[in-house]
């Protein structure tokens, strides 16, 4: 694994030459379509840049995370990965406490980070970003050894990723989540004990827990509008419905975007977020199924990852992090 050490906080690091080496972590099992297309997709929208293009594939035996420490470990100037959510997920693993930046291309079914970020659903929007967009230093979360950088939780929203049909998610998208999650709104609900920051545990009865670094969900909905990946903490959401007319209400303000206190939705904030439940409930990390278990405990890393994201104007920032440096402009990829 490689050495990792912390990023400073806060204010731009010195600048860096453009970046020449640069790893390609490729999932082909998501996205859909044929991986041959997608694989020269890739390479064409990288043709002309200068890089040199190390392209790693994942397998079942290893979904990211160890290519992207090796790919450190060897020295690359970047890692761009294209894959659903869990490859995602595991490159933040393989990335987190070291200076790599990390790009995000289109890949999979839900997009979490890119969405949290507007970085470009196309190809080549995406390319674009990743060469000459800012970077920015953003907290991650840990669940023992894993990392995530969107959010977790334990209870209903996980057994609605766990649940969604994989056809329905090649066909339809994001609305196979949709349909998933009517099928559990009737879920039985679990009591929760939550222990925020070591203090006095707090008791509540519900159908889950949400705990995020960023805020937006599947289809851009700001479940938690107030997280900000760059504040050190995490917000904690403890989701407190039990019947049909309180999903309704939920939805609707999760819909029209009411950031007033919503009874069904009840916000902490905290470093350290410790959940028992009376039995074992379905687990996810950025949108990809994580087992079950009756305890779960996260950890806020402070500024352990910096990403490539789109240029920014003036400070208008919704998901943003502190500028570090700007990406030069590389000629003419050499693969391997």
């Amino acid at each position: 694994m490689a050495e990792r050490t912390a990023l400073p906080a806060g204010g731009p690091q010195p600048a860096r030459s453009a970046p020449r080496r640069v790893a390609v972590v490729f999932n082909p099992a998501s996205g859909g379509g044929e991986p041959a297309d997608r694989r020269r997709e890739t390479r064409e929208a990288l043709a002309g840049t200068g890089l040199d293009v190390h392209w790693l594939e994942t397998t079942r035996e290893d979904p990211g995370q160890g290519l992207t420490s090796r790919a450190v470990a060897d020295g690359v100037d970047l890692v761009m990965v294209q894959g659903g959510d869990g490859t995602v997920a595991a490159c933040v693993t393989g990335l987190a406490g070291t200076e790599v930046p990390l790009a995000v291309l289109p890949g999979g079914t839900g997009n979490l980070l890119a969405g949290n970020f507007g970085i470009p659903t196309d190809l080549d929007g995406a390319v674009e970003v990743a060469l000459h967009g800012q970077r920015r230093r953003i907290d991650v979360a840990a669940i023992g050894d894993d990392r995530f950088v969107v959010m977790a939780g334990i209870g209903f929203d996980a057994a609605m990723l766990r649940d969604a049909d994989p056809r329905l998610k090649q066909r339809i998208g994001a609305l196979a989540y949709v349909i998933s999650g009517l099928g559990q709104l009737r879920r039985q609900v679990s009591r929760l004990e939550l222990r925020l920051d070591g203090r006095a545990p707090i008791t509540r009865t519900g159908q889950g827990v949400l705990v995020g670094n960023l805020g937006r969900l599947q289809g851009g909905l700001p479940v938690l509008p107030d997280a900000r990946p760059d504040d050190g903490q995490l917000d904690v959401a403890v989701l407190g419905t039990r019947t049909l007319p309180d999903w309704v209400r939920l939805a609707i303000g999760v819909l029209l975007r009411r950031r007033r206190t919503r009874p069904q939705l009840e916000v902490f904030r905290a470093r350290r977020v410790e959940i028992r439940c009376d039995r074992p409930l379905p687990v996810e990390r950025d949108g990809d199924p994580a087992g079950s278990r009756d305890r779960l405990v996260v950890d806020v890393v402070p500024q352990a990852l910096t990403l490539c994201v789109p240029q920014t104007e003036g400070s208008g920032e919704p998901q943003g992090g502190a500028p570090v440096n700007q990406a030069g402009s590389p000629t003419r990829p050499a693969w391997r």
